[in-house]
């Protein structure tokens, strides 16, 4: 960790593990003086490191520098290490980000939702027999399927199968058999059709 490198985005599992181990003397001299210049420049792993050292001064009694196991420290440096994204470019790790419901057995993750026209790349996970309401589409929608299989009326899709919608047009079924994953990148805008048996 070195001054040039990028600070994170966001907090995770493996930061929380390197600011407590730093926090309780338990990392060798050489990494708790470079992960002490990295939060230098890193607010996320700054403030990590606050919050576990106001922890560690309420222990009745702290380590005495007993080393973590080498591949735990190598683990957390490493992930460390990685380079963050250039300016102006967005990644959302595969550990990042939350599930919500959209509709019983469906849920969304929002990938991103700052394009100009309205749009919203989201991960969608339906589970086995789950349907999705009839809507209207208010601008193109494009669907990729990633696992399982999603069914539009008697258009069945799988992995590497892609779908463009275009503006106004409706999907009154869509649903899956065995449960999918897909990506969908499409307007906020869209409207609920009523259900149709």
């Amino acid at each position: 960790m070195t001054e040039h490198q990028a600070a994170h985005q966001t907090t995770d599992e493996e930061v929380r593990e390197l600011a407590s181990l730093f926090a309780t003397g338990a990392l060798p001299p050489d990494e708790g003086a470079e992960f002490q210049e990295h939060v230098k420049t890193c607010d996320v792993c700054a403030g990590e490191s606050r919050a576990f050292g106001d922890a560690v001064s309420w222990l009745p009694f702290s380590s005495d520098g007993v080393p973590a196991p080498p591949h735990l420290r190598e683990k957390l440096l490493s992930r460390l290490r990685r380079p963050g994204p250039p300016p102006g470019i967005q990644v959302t790790r595969a550990n990042e980000g939350a599930w919500y419901p959209l509709v019983p057995g469906v849920s969304a993750k929002r990938l991103y939702a700052g394009s100009p026209d309205g749009s919203v790349a989201l991960l969608v996970r339906m589970e086995p027999g789950a349907k999705y309401p009839p809507h209207s589409h208010a601008d193109v929608e494009h669907c990729y399927v990633l696992e399982g299989e999603l069914h539009f009326g008697d258009l069945v899709l799988y992995p590497g199968d892609y779908q463009c919608a275009m503006a106004s047009t409706d999907h009154r079924d869509s649903h899956t058999i065995n449960g999918c994953m897909l990506l969908i990148v499409a307007s906020q805008q869209n409207a609920m059709l009523p259900w149709t048996r």
